[in-house]
């Protein structure tokens, strides 16, 4: 005699299924990160290439405290071959900001292939640890403990950013720590948070516009104290004259690097790459980009103003922070793993289960770069803009709560 399967078992083996993709995904990804580690170790051929050296770099010239290699582009290839087992021609353009090479300073006193390693963990820790935090204050999530985990082991993001060896994990602390800090009423602890993201200018773009034109003074405060303790600290290191040498440095190589230095711009998720990759002439392109950025802006500003909850509010900023960074690649899309995780508690709350498929499409937004490299169209920008609108829209049509109910569901 067979039982009938109850509702909660239904939903769980649908819940299941929905999962197999990422169950595939958690596999592959990881034999692929295995396979090719930047170390050579049995079974695996060694790629020493990395993003890391960009950072490992300025972190060896500030043990050397040579300023005057700091943002020179042929000293900085000189140097590669000597640093890097394994890589005899490789050139990138030194355009982060001086306080980099403080942070690496201690990194490159290993040698490199223990450095990306440890900087590799490094990555993985942060970026588990801050998927935790942010899940652990969501109430509805509890009970997807397990789906949870998997989500975040086998994050497409978290991939690109350990495969790349990028640095993305710093900016998820920072927006992270920010959101934690406006939920715990603290804006100049937030901004400060969200000021640090200057080692990525772009990635304040949306943080600039939103909290000034909202009249955020607190946050806004707290940015600018963010960004000169880190701009400071490189200047108490390498004198002050370190801050003119970034800034022409940024002046002379930004224009090269959509020719020189971006051989994947297919793995780039902005508004900018999107008509790029359509055969946009530069200009037009450009043109277009605006247009479609302060569009995003002001929606996610009107959002901001609204008396959604704070999960809500701060996860369509994110979108927007993705969505308007004219240089937003692969890895960066690690920093919104907060926004997936407060909307989809949210969603649950609201029983909107077309929005949750929507979020999981986001989810997968990192591997689409695979279909822009072969149709020339960047559908992961096309379906985080629509989700977003999507959750403004929802938003915006539930029903008002009263003071205590939007603290009680800002989470």
């Amino acid at each position: 005699m067979t039982t009938a399967l109850s509702p909660s078992q239904h939903a769980r083996i649908r819940l299941h299924l929905a999962l197999i993709p990422a169950y595939l995904w958690l596999v592959y990804g990881w034999i692929d990160l295995l396979e090719h580690l930047p170390v050579r170790v049995p079974g695996s051929a060694a790629q020493p290439a990395r993003d890391f050296i960009q950072f490992y770099v300025p972190g060896a010239i500030a043990n050397r405290h040579d300023i005057a290699a700091l943002y020179d582009i042929d000293q900085w290839a000189a140097l590669v071959p000597r640093l890097v087992p394994g890589v005899t021609d490789a050139r990138f353009p030194p355009i982060y900001g001086p306080q980099i090479s403080l942070l690496f300073a201690p990194l490159a006193r290993l040698p490199y292939g223990t450095a990306v390693m440890v900087w590799m963990v490094l990555t993985l820790t942060a970026s588990l640890a801050c998927g935790y935090w942010v899940w652990n204050a969501c109430p509805r999530l509890r009970r997807y403990r397990a789906a949870a985990i998997l989500l975040l082991v086998a994050s497409p993001a978290l991939h690109f950013a350990i495969s790349f060896t990028q640095i993305s994990a710093l900016a998820l602390l920072c927006v992270t720590g920010a959101f934690f800090a406006l939920r715990a009423n603290r804006p100049f602890l937030a901004g400060v948070a969200i000021g640090s993201l200057v080692y990525k200018p772009q990635l304040g773009i949306a943080a600039a516009v939103i909290f000034v034109a909202a009249a955020e003074w607190k946050v806004v405060l707290g940015a600018i104290l963010g960004a000169i303790l880190q701009l400071g600290a490189a200047a108490v290191f390498w004198g002050p004259a370190v801050l003119g040498d970034y800034a022409a440095a940024l002046i002379r190589l930004t224009p090269q690097i959509p020719i020189q230095f971006e051989p994947y711009r297919f793995q780039m998720h902005s508004w900018l790459a999107f008509f790029s990759l359509l055969g946009v002439p530069d200009r037009p392109a450009m043109i277009a980009y605006v247009i479609v950025a302060a569009v995003i802006l002001f929606i996610a500003l009107r959002c901001w103003k609204s008396p959604a909850p704070l999960a809500v509010r701060y996860s369509v900023f994110l979108f927007a922070t993705v969505l308007v960074d004219p240089h937003i690649y692969v890895y960066d899309l690690l920093v919104l793993i907060p926004a997936l995780l407060l909307l989809w508690d949210w969603t649950i709350e609201q029983g909107s289960t077309g929005s949750r498929g929507l979020l999981y499409l986001c989810y997968w937004t990192p591997l689409m770069g695979a279909v822009a490299l072969s149709t020339r169209i960047q559908v992961s920008v096309m379906i985080l803009s629509v989700t977003g609108l999507v959750i403004v829209r929802a938003a915006a049509s539930s029903p008002p709560q009263d003071h205590a109910a939007r603290l009680a569901s800002a989470v």
